[in-house]
């Protein structure tokens, strides 16, 4: 007999280490404890599980004869025996709907273990309101504009850009979560699920999603109104908490702070900037509006106003460009005029129209290609070197070259048809031949000689499909892809001809505008100051040979105005 004592204290012993050792597991719903049978008896085991179930609200009585019975029995060293019972203490269920809500313990032996395992019932989690699906990359969405003009990325060509009805996001609906029970009979609460509050600016929209079976509703779409870019508001957690569909953005510094705009795709906005600082670029659909161009490059598909264009800048735009001052840099307008207020520098300036603004301005060492020319109370210094009507004289030579290349084709296409005619006489003969051996193909052989004279194509194919049917031989097979060739060669020709038309008009409308080419300068002529005009195609032209040259004398400034002109009888005038 084991002194009662020693089984006491070896019982606590054991009880203090089982605790110990569930209190390190950080599953609440489940707890499992693991007993070597060679280091405590039977006597002592039960002892120390008849102290310890007690503080997990576990009764003794639920276990204690099941525990004896396991320890009666014999077991084989490869074998176990278990013991599993529900712990069915609680009395109030969580959910009216779900009346299994309850413990359980097992207890598995074995010939050197013991191993005890109680289980309860893990919360269900709840899920907010979210994204559920996103329909463009807004995670590298530049985000939304601060007031101070800053954005909070890198680079604005990330800006997610969207036309009128795209979809943006799916927002799904938040649900809720099911309280639990911990292993020793205490409630494991969940907290309540939110909705994703995010709040909806101009431009976008909100479209429920609705089962169509069982008119439950899915979410909710947000879908865009209007073309443009897509604005972010994030939180700190990196949650989207607003969103807005913008075709207008202003930035009062464009650096590193900022980024480009436009660069992977041009931006369907209208920009105002108040510094573009050197090597940014912005390339969008919309009016530019920018302060100062530190050397970088504006394209538009509009008009660009600029107050300062500093060195290394390179501005282009479809439309009008009104500039204050410009050195060093490029400046291109396609279709509009370029207005130049004060000042131009060092600079290649390119459009339809050009003029200074106000009654006095500074030209100073520029080339510029024009049709035409207005400059009004200027001083002149420098070398100035004009290209008068290059754009028109050099767009006419091209059309005339693909007026040439079109009539090549028409007259080579003709040439080709009535060749392919003799090839088809002979053939058609080869073809009649066969007749010889088979008479019955003259009843399909004699349509297709009579159709020719028309080049009735229906009924030529019509024949000829019956004719192969019958004899597929090769004079069959060459005449039939003698009328495929034919057949085409007219629509062709009919292609040509109408590329033919549209390069005659766009010649005409060339000599027209020719006659509208117009230049006038009027003002000081500084000290060793020139102004050369190029005027026409001036390709392999000779630069120090120019069309009309003005420069200063001796060492005055002298007054200038200049006035020219072209016709198509008289050529360029020019008149000092």
């Amino acid at each position: 007999m084991i002194d009662p004592k020693k089984i006491q204290e070896r019982a606590d012993i054991l009880e203090t280490n089982l605790f110990k050792s569930i209190s390190k597991q950080t599953d609440p719903s489940r707890i499992q404890v693991k007993i070597d049978r060679t280091n405590f008896s039977d006597q002592i085991i039960s002892k120390a599980l008849l102290q310890l179930m007690p503080r997990f609200n576990i009764k003794p009585s639920l276990f204690i004869l099941g525990l004896r019975d396991l320890f009666q029995k014999k077991i084989a060293p490869d074998e176990n025996e278990v013991f599993h019972t529900q712990i069915n203490d609680w009395e109030d269920t969580l959910h009216d709907d779900d009346k299994s809500i309850n413990r359980s313990l097992e207890i598995i032996l074995s010939k050197k273990t013991l191993q005890v395992t109680v289980t309860a019932l893990s919360p269900v989690p709840c899920i907010d309101g979210r994204i559920d699906k996103s329909y463009f990359n807004h995670e590298q969405s530049a985000g939304k504009l601060l007031k101070d003009g800053i954005i909070n990325f890198k680079e604005i060509n990330k800006y997610p850009i969207v036309n009128a009805g795209d979809k943006l996001f799916h927002i799904g609906h938040e649900k809720q979560g099911k309280p639990g029970i911990s292993f020793d009979g205490k409630l494991l609460p969940v907290r309540e699920a939110v909705p994703l509050m995010i709040n909806i600016g101009p431009g976008v929209e909100r479209i429920d999603d609705v089962d169509d079976g069982t008119f439950d509703s899915r979410g909710y779409h947000l879908q865009a109104q209007t073309t443009g870019v897509v604005l972010l508001d994030w939180d700190d957690d990196g949650i989207v908490r607003g969103i807005q569909i913008d075709d207008e953005v202003e930035i009062k510094r464009l650096d590193y702070s900022v980024g480009n705009i436009g660069t992977q795709y041009t931006c369907p906005i209208s920009a105002r900037i108040g510094i573009i600082c050197n090597v940014f670029k912005i390339r969008i659909n919309g009016r530019v509006q920018v302060d100062i161009s530190e050397g970088a490059e504006i394209i538009t598909n509009n008009e660009a106003q600029i107050s300062l264009v500093q060195s290394g800048s390179n501005i282009s735009a479809l439309k009008d460009i009104e500039i204050s001052s410009s050195s060093g840099s490029n400046i291109s307008s396609e279709e509009g005029c370029i207005t130049i207020n004060n000042e131009l520098i060092d600079s290649n300036i390119s459009a339809p129209d050009i003029v200074f603004k106000k009654s006095r301005g500074l030209l100073t060492n520029n080339l510029i290609k024009t049709n035409k020319l207005f400059f009004n109370g200027l001083y002149l210094s420098g070398e100035n070197i004009i290209h008068f009507g290059c754009s028109l004289f050099s767009q006419k030579e091209t059309l005339l070259k693909d007026m040439g290349t079109v009539k090549n084709k028409i007259q080579e296409l003709s040439s080709n048809e009535k060749l392919l005619l003799g090839q088809l006489q002979l053939e058609l003969k080869r073809m009649a031949k066969l007749t010889i051996a088979d008479s019955s193909l003259a009843r399909h052989i004699k349509p297709v000689i009579i159709a020719t004279n028309t080049m009735d194509y229906g009924t030529i194919y019509r024949e000829m499909d019956l004719i192969q049917k019958r004899n597929n031989t090769k004079p069959v097979f060459n005449t039939r892809k003698l009328f495929e060739t034919l057949e085409k060669i007219p629509v062709s020709i009919e292609v040509y001809k109408q590329k033919q038309n549209t390069i005659a008009r766009q010649i005409e409308d060339v000599d027209r505008r020719m006659g509208f080419l117009k230049l006038e300068i009027e003002g000081i002529l500084r000290k060793a100051a020139t102004i050369k005009i190029f005027c026409g195609n001036i390709e392999g032209k000779d630069a120090s040979k120019p069309d009309f040259m003005l420069e200063s004398d001796g060492g005055d400034s002298k007054y200038i105005k200049v006035t020219g002109s072209y016709s198509h009888q008289k050529g360029f005038e020019f008149v000092q």
